[in-house]
This record gives structure tokens, sequence and C-alpha cells, in this order.
């Protein structure tokens, strides 16, 4: 049966969601197509409740991710625990939110040879914050994590649910510090949100990293943050790769409905997304 998918955010016109999800399309023998839609905030529900059968999923990015758990009428357990929902699937005349960042996050990470870290430090207080609060209290879970985040309010909430999942959490205002000396960091900004002070740490040369880096963002890439570890041959992973395992978890719910069965062609899958996303930027 034909379906209809879409990625939605603002802006959304870069977005590598199509590609690759149409990739795995095509391995699973799917005849469906997936597009990409400009929502701005606000507009969320109104065009989620204009869609009509012919619709099964979205995929929810930024900045809609918590208008998202709002609007759904369920919610799994990482979607209700963060407050943000980045997958909406049709089961009847409800709408069902998903989050498969955790899971993306934890994939990208624990793949790539990462020891476990004693430390972590999180740059950022937004959603995507949160789900890498959860990440490492599944893969990390007596790291000490250490918080940086300009806005106050967003932090001291952000502060507040990693202490209430059990986790040693404090905050920095000092990021150079913070990011030398954490085993691992975890940004979880936009795009050149974080240009200025690693051009001012790159024209540093005594100052080194002493740990691995994932950062969320992908595109340019490497990042001007990426490039600080890059020049001490650390450990860096990029956003791509949590984008990839998010969708893997992504399509599983598109195709069962569950984030946890596996899809029967997983691997091939997999690959036939990386293959796209290099033809893409190609």
């Amino acid at each position: 049966m034909d379906r209809r998918l879409a990625v939605l955010g603002s802006p959304i016109d870069h977005s590598k969601s199509p590609a690759i999800h149409s990739a795995a399309y095509r391995v699973l023998n799917l005849p469906w197509s997936y597009e990409r839609v400009e929502i701005n905030p606000g507009a969320l529900r109104p065009f989620v409740e204009s869609l009509d059968e012919s619709w099964l999923g979205l995929s929810v990015t930024m900045p809609l991710k918590e208008e998202a758990a709002r609007l759904a009428h369920v919610l799994d357990p990482v979607a209700q625990l963060t407050g943000a929902v980045n997958t909406l699937v049709r089961q009847g005349d409800l709408w069902a939110g998903f989050n498969t960042d955790v899971f993306g996050i934890v994939q990208a990470i624990t793949k790539s040879g990462i020891p476990t870290p004693k430390t972590v430090l999180i740059v950022g207080s937004g959603a995507t914050a949160y789900s890498a609060i959860v990440a490492v209290r599944d893969f990390a879970p007596d790291a000490k994590i250490t918080l940086h985040a300009r806005n106050e309010a967003t932090r001291s909430q952000l502060l507040w649910f990693a202490r209430s999942l059990g986790l040693s959490v404090d905050v920095t205002a000092n990021l150079a510090r913070a990011l030398k000396k954490s085993d691992l960091c975890i940004s979880t900004l936009p795009a050149h949100s974080l240009d200025t002070i690693a051009a001012q740490l790159l024209s540093k040369r005594a100052w080194q990293p002493t740990g691995s880096l994932f950062d969320v963002a992908y595109q340019p890439w490497p990042s001007e943050l990426a490039k600080l570890w890059l020049r001490n041959r650390n450990v860096v992973v990029s956003g791509i790769e949590m984008l990839y395992w998010q969708a893997i978890a992504q399509v599983r719910i598109f195709v069962s409905g569950s984030p946890e069965l596996p899809l029967t062609q997983e691997s091939a899958s997999l690959e036939a997304m990386r293959h796209a996303l290099e033809l893409n930027v190609q």
C-alpha cells in the first residue's frame, strides 16, 4: 500500500531525512513516499489535523519537538520522560509520539568505540539536551555530568531533570575549561553556535582536549568545534551517526509500530542510508 511520510521543521530545505528514509524503503520494498515540509512553530497541529489517511507518519525536527509531544495522543516512555517527540505515527484515528533521539545518541556514541566516560559535558539546554541526559543515563549511569547553557531558566530545568533521574550533575560557566577536561563532550547546539569560542581555542596551540567529542551538528563538517579535537587526533563523532540511527528507529516504528523490533533487512537498510547520503552530498 502506498503511504505518505515527511519530515517537518523550520528550516527544512537542507534536511537529509528524505534521502536516507527513501533509501531504506527501497531496500524494504515499500512503495512509500517521503518528503520535507516547512512548518513553523504553532503550525504543527493544524497541519497534522489536515492530513488524510494516506499519511502514515512524520519525522519532527527543531523547533517542533515539544509541540509534537503536546499534540500526540499517546507517548512512548522515552518521549514521556523527555517531553520531546521526533516521530509521529498514525494509529487509527490517533497519533502516537516517540522519541528516537535517545536511541540515536546511544548508538552513535557506543558504536564509535569511545570508552565509557567518567565525566560528561553537555552543552545546550533544548530538547536534544534532554535526550542526551537520558542517553548518558543509559550508557554511562555513573558518570558525573556537567551542564553548560547560556539560558539560565532552561538550564535550571535541565539540571532538575537530570537530578530527578538520579544522576550526578552540576553546572559550569567556564566552557573552555569544561571542554578541555571532560572525558566526553556532547554538544546539542545547532551548527555554528560554538564557532566563536572554537576559533578562540584553535588560536591557542597549548589548548588541548583530553577526551572525545560528539557534536549533534553535522553540516558543515567538520564543525569548528570538531576541528579542536581533530587537531589533536582525539575521537570525534558527527551528528550524522545520530541521524542514521534515530532514522533506523523511526523506520522500525513506521513499519511495525515499535522502535524495539529490528527491521528484516536492517543492516542493508543502514548501508543504503549511508550510500544515499554519500551520493546526496556529492
